[in-house]
Formats: C-alpha cells, structure tokens, sequence
C-alpha cells in the first residue's frame, strides 16, 4: 500500500512540475530565453490541469503538493479570467456594423499560400470585411483571390507577395488606402496604410512576426520590439491585424500593447480565442493571431473562422473607432 501511494505521489508530481515550470516562466517579466516563449502559451490550458490535481492532492492529503497546485492554479486564473470579462464599453453600447466608425477587420494566415482563395472571398463577403490582412501571402494565391473577385469586395490593396514560403503579406481595404508603408528590417514583409473610417484616419498594419524557435528566439523577440518601436513612434491611431506568433501570456507582447493599445481578444471578453493549429489531429490550443487596436477603440463580435487550406483560423473584429459615430 505504501507502495502504490509513493506511485502515485510520483505520478502527480510528475505532472505539476511542468505546470510549476510554466507558471514561473509567465510570472517572469522576460521571454526572450529558450524555452519560455514555448512554455509561456500554455497557460490557459494548465489551469485547466492543475484544478482537479488540486483536488487529487486535497482529498489525498498531500500537503506540499496541494501547495505547489493552489498557488500556480491561483497564478493561472489571474492571468486568464480577464479574457471572460467583457470590456464596460463594448458591454454597454455593442456596436452596430452599419455605423460609419466601424470598421470589420479580418486576419489570416494563409500557410505558404495553401489558403483556399474562393473560401476566403466568400467569408469576406459574408462577414462584410472592410479590411483584411492576410500573411504567408504568395503571388499564385495573390492571382487566385484576384481571380476569385476579391478586388471586386475590397478594391484597394498594399501587398508585398513571396514567390513561396512563409514571407509573403497583403492588406487589403474597401475604403482608400493612403501612406503605404512597410516595416524595415523584419523577416517577413509587414505592409501598412492609412484607411478613413467614419472620418478618422487610422493606420493599418498586416503583422506576421517570426516564430520563437529555440534558435531564433532573439530574431522573434526582436521584430516584435522593432514593430512596437514603429508603432510607438506613430501618434496617428492604429490597427495592427495578424499572426504575432504570440499569445497576450509572452511579456514581449504585453510590452508591445503598453498603456496605449489592447488585445482585442481580450476587450470582447469571451475567453481567448484560439487560431493554431487549424486542421491536425489535435484543435486549435493556441491564440497567436490577433487585432490589437487603441485603448479608446470599443471592440465588438472577435470571431474565429475556418478556412480549407491553411493551418490557422482566421480571426475576425468589429471595431469602432469613432465612440460617437
């Protein structure tokens, strides 16, 4: 008997140490050391683990492993809870899609150009997108969406597409685009441009920043400083749509939201909304693709989508720019 118990002591242990590890590494106000940036976007999933081991270890009487559990548990719920509590504004006045300050965002990352153009047409279409970013953009899925009739729904486009691979990104609006830009520097292209909604100019940037790998967590953790340096330097208000390859649990992403924008995501208040991977043998786990707006900006309806082709979900926003429009 004394056996089976140090077994099973053994077997828990096992399993909350790695839910130790990743409530230390969101805890940290850094990321940028392997493993952490691989750790770090577990966290709404290891609450969900380490509640009922905290039940196992109460009523098994374990002591210090009930410890260990409460307080990550405790860590985890106050890092994940705001995510189920909706922003006061949206709460209190939902938009309406039809208001001249409003503006739909859709984001996708289109897996080296594997994206299903006619299925992104017809969810653009159907979800009346008035601005779409679209990474891992290539010229023969450029062609494919042209094809499709996607300048036909949104006729003015910033695009820098690759002949292959993951480099390629597009930003497309219904509205005129002015001031076109791109970010220096970065691995893959990151078009911008300035689009009137209901009288306010706003710039919109199609993110894709690296993927923190062992060997390149410097390079992800740097494009993702360098675009919080550009944006930061623009006072004009902003809309940032794409795959960050980061959740709102890495602290390089948090830094880049600072006092100024927020996680849409988070300001709708549904629970986090998870875009990878799409279409494997296991669901979506992660949220790495986002719109982070101006903290003055209400948000309303964040939706994921599925699309035949790619391995992320797209993620769709409604924003209203203007509170008054």
């Amino acid at each position: 008997m004394r056996f089976v118990r140090g077994l099973v002591s053994f077997v828990l242990w096992l399993v909350t140490i790695p839910l130790l590890v990743i409530a230390v590494a969101r805890a940290l106000p850094f990321d940028n050391v392997p493993p952490l940036p691989l750790l770090v976007p577990f966290t709404p999933w290891a609450a969900l683990v380490a509640l009922p081991l905290l039940v196992i270890a109460l009523f098994s009487r374990r002591p210090a492993l009930a410890v260990v559990l409460a307080v990550s548990l405790a860590g985890f719920v106050a890092w994940t809870a705001p995510f189920f509590v909706p922003d006061a504004e949206t709460a209190a006045a939902p938009a309406d899609p039809d208001d001249a300050g409003t503006v739909r965002v859709m984001t996708l990352n289109a897996h080296a150009g594997g994206a299903d153009a006619r299925a992104v047409v017809d969810l653009v279409e159907s979800e009346h997108v008035e601005v779409l970013a679209v990474q891992e953009l290539t010229h023969d899925l450029a062609d494919q969406l042209a094809a499709a009739g996607l300048d036909d729904l949104l006729p003015h486009s910033v695009t820098a597409p690759a002949a292959s691979g993951p480099g390629g990104t597009g930003l497309w609006s219904v509205s005129a685009m002015t001031k076109p830009g791109r970010l220096d520097g970065s691995s893959f292209a990151m078009p911008s441009a300035v689009v009137d909604v209901g009288g306010t100019p706003v710039r919109f940037t199609a993110v894709h920043a690296y993927p923190p790998l062992p060997a390149r967590t410097a390079t992800w953790r740097t494009e993702l400083v360098e675009l919080t340096d550009r944006v930061r330097r623009d006072s004009a208000p902003q809309i940032l749509a794409g795959d960050f390859n980061a959740t709102y649990d890495h602290a390089t992403f948090r830094d880049l939201l600072g006092s100024r924008f927020v996680d849409a995501t988070r300001e709708w208040g549904a629970g986090p909304v998870v875009t990878w991977p799409e279409g494997r043998r296991v669901p979506p786990l992660l949220a790495l693709d986002h719109v982070v707006v101006e903290r003055d900006m209400t948000v309303s309806d964040v939706v994921p989508r599925q699309v035949p082709g790619t391995d992320h979900r797209a993620l769709l926003a409604t924003v209203v720019v203007d509170a008054d429009a």
